[in-house]
């Protein structure tokens, strides 16, 4: 077994250099992972699904808020031609 001695002082100063870096890497590697997990948890509607979903909603707040739902109705109209372009 081979060890290597340091003279008195330079293993803390090279730890002092390396910290901050092993640090930041460490970081950016779980951030990393952790927006893997996000994107095969929660996959994103499909254009049709989101605006079905924008129409539900439009019927929901008709009653209540008739400008609203003519807002969502708008967005799932926008939405649809942005898919049809798209292809």
């Amino acid at each position: 077994m081979n060890s290597y001695l340091l003279p008195h002082g330079q293993a803390a100063h090279l730890a002092d250099r390396l910290a901050p870096r092993l640090a930041d890497a460490l970081a950016r590697g779980i951030l990393l992972l952790q927006s893997f997990g996000h994107a095969m948890r929660m996959p994103s509607p499909g254009v049709p699904e989101a605006s079905a979903q924008l129409l539900r909603m439009a019927e929901s707040y008709e009653a209540t808020q008739p400008s609203y739902a003519a807002d969502l109705r708008a967005a799932a109209g926008m939405s649809e031609r942005s898919a049809f372009s798209a292809d």
